[in-house]
């Protein structure tokens, strides 16, 4: 496949994956927070921020970092260096394997499971193919980088919001 599709993809993805979690979530922790205080009350603090998060919050969250997205795409796809992307690509991949283990743990539906399992092959395919210039070392690097950028922003703009 051309690689500037591949590389355009990703955005789409992420992007339809951020509207199921944007439709769903508000509704989801309001009918589901009662039951998880029940399940998990060592996680009563990340529940009670859980119940505070908005439709607002999620989508100015979400759009900050599909527009993180869509820079280091359009950079990697107009410079042929393909980290920058491969750094968000890895973060997303490593996010939608943790709604797999949320899924497992809750038993039932989560925002974001319909959208993972459609992601996640896209995803899983993408890097076997485009890491293979990478080596062994290098795709670890980029993945923590990933990580680490990615969950660092995701805390900035959590604090932004609130």
């Amino acid at each position: 496949m051309n690689t500037s599709i591949i590389l355009f993809l990703f955005p789409l993805f992420f992007l339809i994956h951020e509207l199921e979690e944007f439709l769903m979530m508000r509704s989801w922790i309001e009918k589901n927070s009662i039951a998880m205080y029940g399940r998990f009350p060592r996680f009563e603090r990340i529940i009670q921020v859980m119940q505070k998060v908005t439709r607002r919050k999620v989508a100015m969250i979400a759009f900050e970092e599909f527009l993180v997205v869509v820079v280091c795409t359009i950079v990697s796809a107009y410079t042929g260096n393909l980290i920058a992307w491969y750094c968000c690509l890895a973060a997303f991949s490593v996010y939608l394997l943790i709604h797999i283990v949320q899924f497992m743990v809750w038993r039932g539906y989560i925002p974001a499971i319909v959208t993972t399992l459609l992601c996640l092959p896209y995803c899983i395919g993408v890097i076997c193919e485009v890491s293979l210039p990478f080596t062994s070392g290098e795709w670890v690097i980029y993945t923590l980088l990933g990580l680490i950028l990615g969950g660092l922003n995701l805390f900035v703009m959590h604090k932004f919001v609130s």
